[in-house]
């Protein structure tokens, strides 16, 4: 149930075939002033008008609304058991430690990173085009804190294309994990829960909405999964850099699936007593 629900958020902002929303936020209320003549007071909170949803005025019910017949089929060929074999994959990887070693196919990080890659060109194969995937990253130096020594960042970015070249939504998780010492990179990580469902989900995502029998979306969405978060948000940082320096420049928004965490900690707990 819990994937289903997170899933359906996700879908609903991602697949984007609603008009824009511009209406502010009714959360401003708690941020901004009172005033109603002051400047501040009529800024918007965010840029991206996604974010203004859902729009209603303070103390007034929403309305609810029924999903469209391609959002009720991608929910419905939403597999949970698919989301959870993904989880139990990464897990197996024993650590996915920012450090961790980058040269094996069965521990640390690199062979994870080189499972999701793998993953997701498979549903970019069956796409009929659709979807392309890319691992894209850098050296991080030596940080004084949490990096030790020089090592390579990398994200997996799988990008459903759109047909407005101008808008993107970002579909994160990071795949990275630690376990209670930060600078522990030999020891196991599982990370179940933060944040092998947020990578699990994005895949899921990516399987079902790339298939060639739904309609292109008019964003594009790219289902990430990044490292280096545990150390310092670094994967994440970098992407957003590389989106910021993009040509023509994107208008991005973000939907982190680390929802995940929170929704199926308890179901994850008993799984994984560990991570």
């Amino acid at each position: 149930m819990w994937s289903n629900f997170v899933v359906g958020i996700v879908v609903q902002a991602a697949l984007a075939v609603a008009i824009p929303l511009t209406s502010r936020n009714p959360a401003s209320i708690l941020l901004y002033a009172r005033d109603s003549n002051s400047v501040v007071a009529s800024a918007p909170v965010f840029a991206c008008p996604a974010s203004s949803w859902p729009p209603n005025t303070i103390g007034k019910a929403n309305e609810p609304q029924q999903p469209s017949a391609d959002l009720a089929s991608i929910l419905a060929a939403v597999d949970p058991k698919r989301i959870e074999a993904t989880i139990r994959k990464l897990v197996s990887f024993g650590t996915r430690h920012t450090l961790s070693t980058q040269n094996s196919t069965t521990r640390g990080i690199g062979a994870a990173r080189d499972w999701i890659h793998a993953e997701y060109q498979k549903y970019a194969d069956a796409s009929d085009g659709r979807l392309s995937v890319q691992t894209v990253g850098y050296i991080q130096e030596p940080d004084g804190n949490r990096v030790t020594f020089a090592t390579r960042i990398s994200d997996v970015v799988a990008t459903l294309k759109g047909t407005d070249e101008n808008r993107l939504y970002v579909v994160s998780g990071h795949y990275d994990s630690r376990n209670s010492d930060v600078l522990d990179y030999v020891g196991d990580a599982p990370g179940a829960d933060d944040d092998a469902s947020g990578v699990a989900v994005g895949l899921e995502l990516a399987r079902v909405m790339s298939r060639p029998g739904y309609p292109v979306p008019k964003a594009s969405i790219a289902f990430v999964a990044v490292a280096g978060e545990e150390q310092g948000l670094y994967g994440a940082q970098y992407l957003a850099q590389r989106y910021a320096n993009s040509t023509p420049r994107v208008n991005v928004c973000c939907a982190h699936t680390s929802v995940v965490f929170f929704l199926s900690r308890c179901v994850l707990s008993r799984l994984f007593p560990s991570s």
